[in-house]
């Protein structure tokens, strides 16, 4: 492959119009990222205020791509304490509820949920509070519209088990209560095509454990001008083609093969290492390995092997024969907008399992007064505490448009992350504060790439790819999918029409401490323009692509980016099961404190769509003994 550098040619353009960084406006490349898909290019004010969101697609999310410049914006002035106490002591009084629930993605939404259904016939007025410009957190999608063909993709949240009937797990029964399919339709491939496989996630591709389900490629590169070149299928021959030494070519194999159920005991202990130390002391595996799998980790745990606890590594794989493992095309969001059409049936109209998935929101409905629950979007609370002096209720003081409010309810539910509860809960105890200080966390970036085309991929016989050593390249995996199917969405499979190509990527930086991990990923990620990453990823393609017939101009129609400052928990050795015999950090923060219940994806340890159910109905029984 043709080596390309270009720290100031973008190589995605034709010489005869290559695009130089004096191309860009404020950080901004001017047409080129907002004027995807017909949107209007930016002028110079807009690019000044906003360098970093970019574009966000379609439809009803088209404002909320991940954490946008306008939620850091307000976060960061809760965090740095831009209001002073006495602006928030003035604040006046908006109302009056019972509860008051502090998030609206599924945890948030979970509990208000619950604490209305237990509620029954005695409606209690509940009101949840979201910073971003729609509910979901991160559960939401991606919409394009490419060529007349819809096309929707996951911001973050992804992947789930489809639950067996009667199982009796948290999964199974909202699966039966919001009436969730155990059955879909998938796309159809033309039978006249040569075969190819697909993988239905963007998750399996991760982990090389789950590659003999769909087909898939390794871009090598030993860096600097050195030869670079694809191979497919590495694991099918024992990486024999690949330029492993020996011994890891066997260590490799030797760990797609270590998975499996372990003890308590084994989990235990595991948790009082770190998972490098896991991998080439106790296992003795080549230090290939981790650094093979250092990117898988950071994806799913945040930060590099090093600081990740071995319990956390160790349990975190999936068998190769696993493969109930799917995804909805826009990721977990229906499992959000289920709770939503369960609280606040009008907002999400229908009944179907359709128009759970495609219909529109009705943004009306979400904060009608003639309704018991409302939800009110674009709001950053600030503070939360007791009524003094009985504290027999719960203050809660928000930012929405410049302006302070406050509520007054008899108990609060506070299923925002960790990261932002540490800062609000005012009057928390000392031993939950310290607690909240063992939480740290790092960053994901979830790109999505809306193609014309795709046969370039189809012509290399794949669908996923992942690629090793790139100097200065953009992430490590990528895939197209076939996705689920139905009367209201059914996209065309073929390698002439449009789809999706995803990147999931976070970002680990080994040999730092977790949290500084995380805080240094976290700077890289908010500190880099959209502009900067658009230029990343067009490079990137055309490293991987350009020799196979992809063009950039030609055959992206649009680029969305989702970034996620605090995706992630990490979970460094001692934090599950704690250390000295003492609570773990985890076990202290599921107990919240007088009426404030604590409810968020994190208490699991992991996060996922079906831990954030489950601790939001935790804490909505909780809430119904005090209200």
């Amino acid at each position: 492959m043709r080596p390309i550098s270009g720290d100031e040619v973008d190589p995605t353009r034709g010489p005869s119009d290559a695009i130089t960084r004096r191309d860009f406006v404020n950080g901004a490349l001017v047409g080129a990222g907002a004027a995807l898909l017909g949107a209007a290019a930016p002028g110079h004010a807009a690019a000044a205020t906003d360098t970093f969101t970019g574009y966000g697609g379609v439809g009803d999310y088209s404002r909320a791509n991940g954490n946008t410049f306008a939620v850091v914006q307000a976060a960061h002035r809760m965090r740095d304490g831009v209001y002073s106490a006495k602006a928030i002591a003035d604040a006046p009084l908006a109302e009056k509820v019972d509860l008051v629930v502090v998030g609206g993605g599924i945890a948030g939404l979970s509990a208000a949920y619950y604490f209305a259904k237990k509620a029954g016939a005695n409606a209690k007025r509940v009101l949840l509070l979201e910073n971003h410009s729609i509910f979901g957190g991160e559960a939401r999608q991606n919409e394009f519209l490419v060529g007349g063909e819809r096309l929707l993709a996951p911001q973050g949240s992804n992947l789930f088990s489809i639950p067996t009937l009667g199982d009796g797990t948290v999964a199974d029964a909202f699966f039966t209560e919001f009436g969730i399919p155990r059955t879909y339709e998938w796309q159809k491939w033309d039978p006249t095509l040569k075969p190819i496989r697909f993988v239905r996630d963007n998750t399996s591709i991760f982990e090389g454990r789950q590659e003999t389900h769909f087909d898939t490629a390794y871009f090598f590169s030993a860096g600097g001008n050195a030869a670079t070149y694809w191979r497919r299928d590495i694991w099918r021959n024992g990486l024999k083609d690949t330029p492993y030494s020996d011994r890891a070519r066997q260590d490799l194999m030797r760990w797609r093969a270590d998975c499996g159920d372990i003890s308590e005991a084994e989990k235990r202990h595991l948790d009082t290492i770190n998972f490098k130390y896991f991998l080439e002391t106790v296992r003795g595996y080549d230090p290939a390995v981790t650094q093979f799998i250092t990117p898988l980790i950071g994806d799913i745990c945040g930060v590099s092997p090093d600081a990740v606890s071995a319990r956390r590594g160790r349990t975190m794989l999936e068998s190769p024969d696993e493969s109930d493992l799917t995804a909805f095309p826009g990721g977990n969001a229906p499992f959000a907008r289920a709770l939503l059409r369960g609280l606040l049936p009008k907002a999400l109209p229908g009944t179907g399992f359709n128009s759970l998935m495609y219909g529109n929101v009705d943004f009306q409905e979400l904060n009608s007064s003639n309704q018991s629950t409302r939800l009110m979007l674009e709001c950053t609370v600030l503070r939360v505490q007791h009524t003094r002096p009985k504290a027999d209720g719960v203050e809660v003081t928000y930012e929405k448009g410049g302006r302070l409010s406050k509520v007054h309810a008899k108990a609060a539910i506070v299923a925002s992350g960790g990261w932002v509860n540490r800062h609000i809960l005012a009057d928390m105890p000392d031993d939950l504060r310290a607690a909240y200080q063992q939480f740290c966390y790092a960053p994901a970036l979830i790109v999505n790439v809306a193609l014309k085309q795709w046969r370039f991929l189809y012509d290399m016989g794949v669908t996923a790819c992942r690629w090793i050593d790139i100097p200065d390249g953009f992430g490590w995996v990528c895939n197209i999918r076939q996705v689920m199917v139905g009367d209201a969405h059914n996209p065309p499979l073929h390698p002439d029409k449009p789809i999706v190509l995803t990147f999931y990527t976070g970002i680990p930086i080994p040999g730092l401490p977790a949290a500084a991990q995380g805080a240094a990923a976290r700077g890289r990620l908010l500190s880099t323009s959209y502009a900067d990453y658009e230029f990343q990823v067009r490079r990137q393609m055309t490293r991987l692509f350009g020799d196979n017939g992809f063009k950039a101009d030609r055959d992206i129609a649009g680029i969305i980016l989702n970034r996620w400052g605090h995706a992630r928990l990490i979970e460094p050795p001692g934090f599950y099961y704690g250390t000295g015999g003492g609570l773990s950090p985890l076990e202290r923060v599921r107990q919240g404190y007088g009426r404030v219940f604590i409810a968020h994806s994190e208490l699991a340890g992991t996060q996922g769509w079906d831990s954030a159910v489950e601790y939001g109905q935790k804490a909505a029984e909780q809430a119904a003994h005090v209200v």
